[in-house]
């Protein structure tokens, strides 16, 4: 690792996306957030110009193809990081987000699938020279289970209200489970659906990432319908505090909660079962960033040394 830092230092790597203070703004910006948070606590030099950059991580289509072009062209090495769902009759925009994706990938060295869901979902579209699958993880700084005994609450957490969210299936398991104490955090506010009508709902707006971390201590456990999500950070973000979590199969959530949950369709079997998932979110080290970026460096590490 030494030898790596030096190199790099040396070099610099040029991250796609610079991030807004605090990680929020979707999780490609949590991702960079976390990424650029690593790099500067080891004291790896990151270029904020990609033409001078030996290396680089592309982050989707959050960059401009002809730079990236000159940069290859100067010998950059990149890492293309995806977290995509491509579908059919997608929107225009959609499309071209994915156009782009598509464009950009000829030019990588290496392909990082989010998951093994995405890696099967996105692969046939593209041609890269080598790919590797590293699921997502967060800051165990900023949450950790702070050891809570005021866990009451079945939460939900999202900034986008959008129909792969799922809101739909949510309302249903607040109506099926009047007894249980729901607890929303994000933009529910904005939802086609009243959520604020129900007895047993407390909604919360918008909040930062370390006030996200205080509020899963009010957690038992996150209930999880988005529909087709990559790999979410909010998962991630909730087992590390000790929040088990109730998932929908469709997508490359359940590769993140593994032994930590259950699907959707066993909510009623899960919220009896809540002690025993606990226990197994404390054994999730593989969803510490630091693990996530060894995956990473390690790819800059093997080209460092042709």
């Amino acid at each position: 690792m030494v030898g790596l830092k030096k190199m790099l230092r040396k070099r610099g790597i040029y991250v796609s996306i610079a991030p807004t203070p605090h990680g929020s703004g979707g999780g490609a910006n949590t991702f960079s957030w976390n990424f650029c948070r690593y790099l500067e606590k080891r004291d790896i030099k990151q270029e904020r110009n990609i033409l001078l950059a030996k290396k680089a991580l592309v982050i989707a289509n959050k960059v401009d193809y002809f730079s990236l072009w000159l940069a290859k062209k100067n010998g950059c090495f990149i890492v293309h990081r995806l977290d995509e769902h491509f579908q059919d009759n997608e929107s225009r925009e959609r499309r071209r987000r994915h156009e782009q994706v598509v464009k950009i990938n000829r030019l990588a060295d290496v392909t990082v699938f989010q998951s093994q869901f995405v890696q099967e979902n996105v692969l046939p579209h593209l041609k890269p020279s080598r790919y590797a699958v590293i699921l997502n993880g967060a800051d165990p700084e900023i949450f950790y289970d702070r050891g809570s005994n005021q866990r009451c609450y079945v939460g939900h957490i999202t900034n986008s209200v959008g129909w792969k969210k799922r809101l739909d299936i949510l309302e249903k398991a607040i109506k099926d489970f009047p007894s249980e104490r729901f607890l929303l955090i994000g933009n529910h506010g904005s939802a086609e659906i009243d959520f604020s009508r129900y007895a047993n709902v407390t909604m919360v707006g918008p909040v930062s990432k370390k006030e996200l971390a205080l509020y899963h201590q009010q957690m038992k456990c996150l209930y999880f319908p988005s529909e087709n999500d990559p790999c979410p950070n909010t998962v991630v973000e909730a087992i590390l505090s000790g929040v088990p979590v109730c998932y929908n199969q469709l997508g490359g959530t359940r590769e993140i909660v593994g032994d930590c949950g259950l699907p959707l369709e066993k909510f009623g079997d899960f919220l009896a079962r809540l002690p025993e998932f606990k226990s197994m979110c404390a054994r999730r080290e593989d969803l510490y960033f630091d693990k996530v970026m060894e995956k990473y460096l390690k790819f800059f590490e093997e080209e460092g040394g042709k």
